[in-house]
């Protein structure tokens, strides 16, 4: 239960560092103070302890929590600033599966206002809300901003800077990352951006100990990088926490789990209550981190510069529909592990390695997915062709593809001929498959 609990919470740890203690210190507190406190999972869930005592009934059994971490340095106090980090966290209770979504900073989305809206970077939402006083203040505005975006409601949010992150990774004792190549490299990163406060951030390819501050410098850097690059940082900081964590078997003393959550829970901003902890904790508990995922709208954005000079990222309509449907998806794709053999036949080359790639921006394991060389033909449709009876999964990938469900067919004895490997599914790519649409173009 221990390492289930520390998979979700690392997830927040990112950009939540006080969520992720008040899921620790839930998780002992739950056991004495509500004893037979339990989560019944079904089409709708319960948490329990809220403050009326009466459950919270979530439909679909589904929750949406919205995470955002401020950029905002130790001298500006309690300030509006603009939302370094954030992401979508999403847990099934009925399926016991969570899952991840990261919405790039530089977004360009259209904000609403009292009197209609405009088009600005997502990471501005909250500032302007704040300092401009639109309905629900900052959070109101990045909540209305993202359910816009995303086509979902937020059920809750934390919010948070990132002074309470660098205490928790220094009370662990620092985290091993692997830094992949080309590493990272800014001499002049500053976490105060005072004038000479420099605290220079360089790391070349290879396994480091970070403490607090490096760890920090080294999710949030950006020069000689993007938006994009940013997000992979990020994730591997969160699996590097929770291995710490793991090892170090933070939960086992209940006096050091009541010192976290004292510690760190004044860096938090949350409508999420301390009496409905305990039934977070315990959904968390439930859910098995091998059925986990971290998506990121990443696939479904293109770089482009404004006619003010501004850098931003462009989004898909269809990209980022086609994304949330993943992420709003349950269990069953990796329960059903099909393995897929995608082949060309669109006319263009290119066309399967791209596939294949957006099927693994959209929770595909790599290793399940196979590319054939296949003759230059032009088929005019696509056909999904189901060798195993994983109906699930053809019908996810005739979704994402936008072709009709009418074009997945079961196999026949002839269609062994067309399988060039053991795959349950082969996907033959046509001139109606969509695979361009999940790239944003100015």
């Amino acid at each position: 239960m221990r390492d289930q609990l520390l998979f979700v919470a690392g997830i927040c740890l990112l950009a939540a560092a006080a969520f992720y203690a008040a899921l620790v210190v839930a998780t002992q507190i739950d056991e004495i103070f509500f004893p037979g406190n339990e989560i019944r999972l079904g089409g709708l869930s319960s948490l329990p302890g809220i403050d009326d005592g009466e459950p919270e009934q979530v439909s679909g059994g589904r929750i949406n929590i919205l995470v955002m971490g401020l950029d905002r340095r130790p001298h500006e106090g309690q300030a509006p600033s603009r939302t370094d980090t954030m992401f979508v966290l999403t847990i099934d209770a009925s399926t016991r599966t969570a899952r991840g979504l990261a919405i790039p900073r530089d977004l360009l989305v259209d904000i609403p206002t009292p009197n209609g809206s405009f088009s600005d970077r997502i990471n501005s939402a909250y500032i302007l809300g704040e300092s401009r006083g639109y309905p629900g203040g900052g959070i109101g505005t990045v909540k209305t901003t993202v359910e816009n975006l995303l086509g979902i409601k937020i059920d809750h949010y934390i919010l948070v800077d990132f002074d309470g992150f660098k205490q928790v990774v220094d009370l662990l004792g620092g985290i091993d990352v692997d830094v992949p190549p080309p590493g990272v490299n800014d001499p002049t990163y500053s976490e105060t951006e005072l004038l000479g406060d420099f605290y220079p951030c360089v790391f070349e390819p290879g396994t480091y100990h970070m403490d607090g501050s490096q760890a920090l410098c080294y999710a949030r850097v950006r020069r000689n990088s993007d938006d994009l690059d940013r997000i992979l940082r990020q994730q591997r900081i969160i699996f590097a926490v929770m291995d710490k964590a793991t090892q170090l078997n933070v939960l086992a003393d209940p006096t050091n789990v009541v010192n976290l959550w004292q510690r760190y829970k004044s860096t938090i901003t949350t409508d999420i209550n301390d009496l409905q902890i305990p039934g977070f904790a315990r959904l968390a508990a439930a859910i098995d981190p091998d059925q986990m995922a971290f998506l990121s709208l990443g696939p479904a954005t293109t770089p482009f510069i404004t006619a003010e000079g501004a850098a931003v990222l462009l989004p898909s309509e269809e990209g980022i529909r086609q994304i949330v449907e993943a992420f709003l998806a349950d269990n069953r794709l990796l329960q059903e592990a099909a393995v897929v053999e995608v082949q060309n036949r669109t006319g263009q080359s290119g066309q399967a390695e791209q596939a294949v790639e957006y099927f693994i921006s959209l929770g595909i394991p790599q290793n399940s997915l196979i590319t054939v060389p296949t003759p230059q033909e032009n088929q005019a449709e696509t056909e999904i062709i189901d060798f195993s009876g994983k109906s699930y999964t053809a019908q996810l990938l005739a979704s994402w593809l936008g072709v009709s469900q009418d074009q997945i067919r079961a196999s026949t004895d002839e269609d062994q001929a067309i399988r060039n490997s053991s795959a349950d599914i082969v996907v033959i790519l046509g001139a109606d498959a969509k695979i361009a649409a999940a790239i944003a173009v100015p």
